[in-house]
């Protein structure tokens, strides 16, 4: 896979948009090859639907456990 561009500065009003843009052959890419391997199309949207679920669920816990990690060094 091609190396994927960097993003805008925060704050870009389109900076979102733009991360969907570059991502979106990539994702494509994949779900086409899981459904050329034989998984149906309903099943590969709702893995990676899952996927990136439970990819936001653990970006989550880290956060707070960093949060919590910096406050205890801090007392």
């Amino acid at each position: 896979m091609d190396r994927l561009p960097s993003p805008p500065p925060d704050g870009h009003p389109d900076r979102f948009l733009k991360c969907h843009e570059v991502m979106d052959d990539a994702f494509s890419l994949i779900a086409a090859a899981a459904v050329e391997a034989g998984w149906e199309p309903e099943e590969v949207a709702a893995a990676l639907v899952e996927l990136a679920d439970n990819h936001v669920l653990a970006l989550l816990v880290n956060r707070d456990l960093e949060r919590e990690l910096a406050t205890s060094r801090g007392s």
